[in-house]
């Protein structure tokens, strides 16, 4: 049986969220093929480690206990869904602020038996599927390369990653006169291979 935490980061209400749509998707098909698995969705929207932000001020309590708890939890984890629109050319600032406390030296990423500087992730128990949506076409804005930045950061905390989900150009034709159904249809087999591959 594996442990997966299901990541929400869109602050567009669930419903209406095309990202968390498509991932709610992934996740139907993931656990039709994996009912014995064992699921924990969490929006950082509703938690500390989403709303709490670095600041000169908060430097030494974001690397506390909720930086500990969500360290442990990830530990304990066999793998990740990561959900996310991109949100002016970045990814929502919750998502960030979660990064900023699980990205810590000698609990999820160390330096000190590494070979030319590079660094080790010690996160390698955990395969990561990352969901993206946009609303411009893949092309248009080069330096917004959220999903880079999110693949990136977990290959560096040593998590396989899997080929990313991404949905571009939502918010222009042909994609924008479709409802969220419309979406979801579209993009169901290429949603449906992944869960399998996950």
């Amino acid at each position: 049986m594996n442990k997966i935490i299901a990541l929400y980061s869109s602050p567009i209400n669930e419903e209406k969220s095309i990202s968390s749509n498509l991932t709610n998707l992934f996740v139907e098909n993931y656990l039709e093929l994996n009912s014995n698995d064992e699921l924990l969705k969490i929006n950082l929207n509703d938690e500390k480690i989403g709303t709490e932000v670095m600041t000169s001020h908060s430097f030494v309590d974001v690397f506390g206990t909720e930086s500990e708890k969500w360290i442990d939890m990830l530990k304990s984890t066999n793998k990740l869904i990561i959900s996310m629109p991109m949100i002016n050319f970045n990814v929502p600032t919750v998502l960030k602020n979660f990064f900023d406390h699980i990205c810590v030296a000698n609990k999820t990423f160390s330096y000190k038996y590494s070979n030319k500087g590079d660094a080790i992730g010690l996160l390698s128990n955990l395969k990561v599927q990352i969901i993206a949506t946009q609303g411009a076409p893949i092309d248009w804005y080069q330096w917004g390369l959220f999903v880079n930045y999110v693949e990136g950061t977990c290959k560096f905390l040593g998590m396989k990653v899997m080929p990313s989900i991404m949905v571009s150009g939502v918010k222009t034709k042909p994609l924008n006169e479709k409802n969220i159904s419309e979406i979801k249809e579209i993009f169901a087999e290429k949603i449906k291979e992944a869960a399998q591959n996950f």
